[in-house]
């Protein structure tokens, strides 16, 4: 998640324009849903965690879908990261309890859950394990193959590697671009993280970049090597990677609200808007992106939430969403 407007200049990113594409949404999750994280089921429908209350919706492919609630968790205030693992139809999920008023965690709250579906369709979902090394667990990604999933924690800025059968948890990979630069007391460093074509790619809010170093998720703990600047400046949260090609589109929160991107001969460069922005209201609060189903390069899944600000001051003004984004 991106915590709060960190005072991102846009003269960097706002030119080109944002090309001509379609976006259209699904309807509004119930008010006070900040809509987090994001996962695709293999019948096309997506997961979608909410921070704000311990939910977990449903919402099927196409516009103007209803989300629909699968899940409530207990003993806790919110849920964050979601990844498929190596299972198809099986998920896990990170939950824990997060401020909105103070943007802080509440260390040794968080805890990793098994989701997976029945052959009736419903959920079962059960707690695996706590997560009390980690200050502020995020974003999520499964380890193709193995049991392990790679969890960033963005308060401590590191990335963790947790054995989904043995249930060991180890750091895994320590670098200064991992870490929180706080900003007018919001602490985020890395946020995203995903593996592919070989490497590490991660997101890192207050650093306001995105980067990637060689890795599989299986060496010997702890990772080496230098990273590699994808995209900078940027108000990124969450991203996601085109397996195909390299190039990255980047979910950047407000004041830009927009999709950016950065073509794999780009790299180190500032983001382009090509979806969203500034003056549109059509994706206000972007905290995630995904490939929808057989859609990698061509169509994006993105979470909104409607504006951060009315988490904080309560005064709810729009309803979270899962938007679909057309690039072609």
């Amino acid at each position: 998640m991106f915590a709060r407007t960190l005072g991102f200049c846009l003269v960097a990113i706002l030119f080109p324009a944002a090309q001509a594409v379609r976006i259209e949404s699904s309807r509004d999750f119930p008010l006070g849903s900040e809509v987090e994280n994001l996962a695709l089921r293999p019948s096309g429908s997506v997961l979608a965690t909410v921070y704000t209350f311990p939910h977990i919706y449903e919402v099927a492919p196409g516009p103007n879908s209803t989300p629909r609630l699968l899940h409530v968790f207990q003993n806790t205030t919110g849920a964050c990261g979601i990844a498929p693992s190596s299972t198809p139809d099986v998920f896990f999920v990170l939950t824990g309890n997060f401020s909105f008023e103070t943007f802080g965690p509440a260390p040794g709250s968080y805890a990793i859950h098994r989701l997976s579906f029945s052959k009736c369709g419903s959920p079962i979902v059960k707690k695996i394990a706590g997560l009390g090394a980690i200050a502020q667990p995020n974003g999520m990604t499964a380890v193709p193959g193995t049991p392990y999933m790679l969890i960033a924690d963005s308060n401590g800025g590191f990335v963790y590697r947790f054995n989904t059968k043995t249930l060991q948890l180890k750091p895994y990979f320590d670098h200064p671009l991992l870490k929180p630069r706080p900003v007018g007391g919001v602490v985020f460093g890395v946020n995203g993280v995903k593996l592919s074509r070989g490497y590490l790619y991660f997101s890192n809010t207050n650093q306001q970049l995105v980067a990637r170093i060689k890795a599989t998720g299986t060496e010997m703990a702890p990772l080496q090597g230098h990273p590699e600047v994808v995209a900078s400046p940027t108000p990124v949260d969450d991203f996601i990677v085109n397996d195909l090609n390299g190039d990255v589109y980047v979910a950047e929160s407000e004041p830009l609200s927009a999709i950016g991107f950065v073509s794999k001969d780009k790299y180190g460069s500032a983001p382009v808007t090509i979806a969203g922005g500034p003056n549109s209201t059509a994706l206000v609060g972007p905290t995630a992106a995904i490939w929808a189903k057989g859609a990698v390069g061509k169509t994006l899944l993105v979470s909104v939430t409607g504006g951060f600000e009315q988490f904080v001051t309560k005064n709810f003004t729009g309803g979270g969403k899962v938007a679909t984004v057309h690039l072609e």
